[in-house]
């Protein structure tokens, strides 16, 4: 399949995941749906654990090397208003229409289209729900414990968006909550309690201050970064506040993990001054670079563009099962979570068919 009615597949496909709203949590009814189509290909075997979906060929060729594409399903909430499905040219408007049903509509496609009996790899497709939630309810992990052969692969591709560079690794992420203690008094009297908020004030300069630090691994500048995202204390209007919480995102590049992440803390507290505790309330690791492998290394050919995921992706929870994963999809990285978020279909047909190259080669 190629030129035009091959863009009206990818159309039609991006439209099937957009029509069906599948905010975390709540990816059940597109799910449902998914199901009753992949159902109906004759060639194909879908295995469902709660909502997500695994599919691979009835008759594999074990010869062959086996291919992981992975997806999620779910999107973050709609913006206030909501964000109605359209279509204007070439692009397509609609909550995850970027991250990343634009990824899942190629994914989609090149299960239902890609002539597969020709080609060198032996393909798994997996649709998961909760990436967009707390690490732990991620469904990538309940495929991974439910059908353990999935991990069992050469290489697996995440459709995240990345506007069909290939984005190697990925940076980790922790949550971290830092609570600075004090005690209460009339504010009339500060000097007879402690105030938690401006006892704060050092450490929240020192994160305004803190510089994004690069660190280069095998040859991709991944950045460092601390970003307080959220707030709160104090009771009244009239009360030194006893207690101040702080959230801070934590990302750091491949190689650091949650050792380095905590020595990060200690040591900012201990400079900070005041009485402060931490904790930890997140994490996922980084995904490891891989950009070695050979199967990579037949992909990233001509004019690809090639450069470090500041993000976290499920690329981690693949290398962390000894997969090599990276992420290549159609989606753009500036449209994620956006007010107005569109895919551009250009993107979608550049994807397909440069997936279809490489897996309609002889064998890499």
């Amino acid at each position: 399949m190629r030129g035009e009615s091959l863009r009206e597949h990818l159309l039609e496909a991006l439209l099937f995941f957009l029509e069906r709203p599948s905010v975390t949590s709540q990816e059940g009814p597109l799910c449902d749906d998914l199901e009753r189509r992949v159902g109906r290909l004759p060639d194909w075997r879908v295995e469902r654990v709660s909502n997500n979906l695994v599919l691979s060929r009835r008759n594999p060729d074990v010869s062959r090397e086996r291919l992981v594409f992975a997806g999620h399903l779910d999107t973050v909430p709609e913006p206030a208003g909501g964000l109605p499905v359209r279509v204007e040219g070439d692009r397509v408007y609609g909550r995850g229409a970027s991250d990343m049903k634009a990824g899942d509509a190629v994914m989609l496609a090149l299960l239902e289209s890609l002539r597969w009996e020709e080609s060198w790899a032996e393909p798994v497709f997996v649709f998961y729900e909760r990436e967009e939630g707390p690490n732990a309810e991620n469904g990538l992990g309940t495929v991974f414990e439910e059908c353990p052969w999935v991990v069992d692969a050469d290489l697996a591709f995440l459709l995240e968006p990345t506007g069909n560079a290939l984005e190697a690794g990925c940076v980790g992420t922790a949550q971290v909550e830092v609570t600075f203690e004090g005690a209460p008094s009339h504010s009339a009297r500060p000097w007879q309690g402690e105030n938690a908020l401006t006892a704060a004030g050092k450490f929240l300069a020192a994160l305004h201050e803190h510089p994004a630090e690069e660190v280069v691994v095998d040859g991709l500048p991944f950045h460092e970064v601390l970003v307080p995202t959220m707030a709160r204390g104090g009771r009244a209007k009239n009360v030194v506040p006893d207690e101040f919480w702080i959230n801070v995102n934590h990302r750091f590049p491949p190689g650091r993990g949650l050792e380095h992440v905590e020595s990060v803390f200690e040591r900012l507290l201990r400079e900070s001054g005041g009485r402060a505790r931490y904790e930890v309330v997140d994490f996922a690791p980084s995904g490891s670079v891989g950009l070695d492998h050979p199967l990579l290394r037949s992909f990233i050919s001509g004019d690809l563009a090639v450069r470090p995921k500041q993000a976290w992706t499920d690329v981690a929870r693949f290398t962390q099962h000894g997969v090599p994963a990276a992420n290549f999809g159609p989606g753009l990285t500036s449209q994620a979570h956006q007010q107005n978020e569109y895919a551009e279909l250009p993107l979608l047909l550049e994807s397909y068919e440069y997936m279809a190259r490489f897996l309609e080669q002889p064998k890499p």
